[in-house]
């Protein structure tokens, strides 16, 4: 009876063991997360070499100062190949709170053709799932339309065509009425001024950038 009895006890342990490792599996974060996708332009053409990051955030707490802040780290990259088409494989990391995929590197991107895609939030499925799957639409820029057109219009060689094609449009284009044919080619954002005659780049000015006058200005 007795060995019945510690039989039983031993059964219950082992079982309860087992559900406890069970348990701790379950809560384990997985060893690896696939993120795929394809990254296609406003016309649902491909982006080939368009590049993919992966950023984790979390919160930071500073008990010397009573404050908080933010830390943002990137886990990893990639570029789609010639279809748009990308694939990223990447360890969780649960000291991260949130995680997002990020269709934006300032160093290859066209801020003229596109506008700057938001931040995807990926954070939910990353966490509970292996497999991600996250496609994006990199939006023309609002401009792009009538930047195209005036670069058609001037020619992709021309020195207006290729300010306009590296810049965007100017914020301003003032006429000189005393010398005709001329006009200056304001971008106040990015500190500089264009003056042209004709196709003729008479003098690039810089400056620190400042917000364009008003319209009444």
């Amino acid at each position: 009876m007795r060995r019945r009895f510690g039989q039983g006890i031993m059964g219950a342990l082992v079982a309860c063991l087992l559900a406890a490792a069970s348990a701790v599996a379950a809560a384990e974060p997985p060893a690896e997360v696939v993120i795929h996708g394809r990254i296609v332009d406003a016309a649902g053409k491909p982006l080939a070499e368009y590049p993919v990051r992966l950023i984790k955030t979390k919160t930071t707490l500073n008990l010397l100062h009573f404050s908080t802040g933010s830390q943002q780290a990137e886990v990893g990259r990639t570029t789609t190949d010639a279809e748009g088409k990308f694939e990223l494989r990447v360890q969780p990391d649960p000291k991260f709170d949130y995680f997002y995929l990020r269709f934006y590197d300032p160093k290859t991107f066209d801020p003229v053709r596109y506008a700057v895609p938001a931040d995807q939030n990926i954070t939910k499925t990353f966490k509970s799932k292996t497999e991600v799957q996250a496609d994006a639409v990199i939006r023309d820029h609002p401009d792009w339309a009538k930047v195209s057109s005036m670069v058609t219009e001037y020619g992709p060689d021309s020195n207006r065509g290729k300010i306009l094609r590296s810049m965007g449009l100017p914020e301003r284009r003032q006429t000189l009425p005393d010398s005709p044919g001329r006009e200056n080619w304001w971008y106040y954002a990015k500190g500089l001024c264009y003056q042209l005659q004709g196709d003729q780049v008479l003098h690039k000015r810089t400056f620190d950038p400042v917000l364009p006058p008003r319209p009444s200005a």
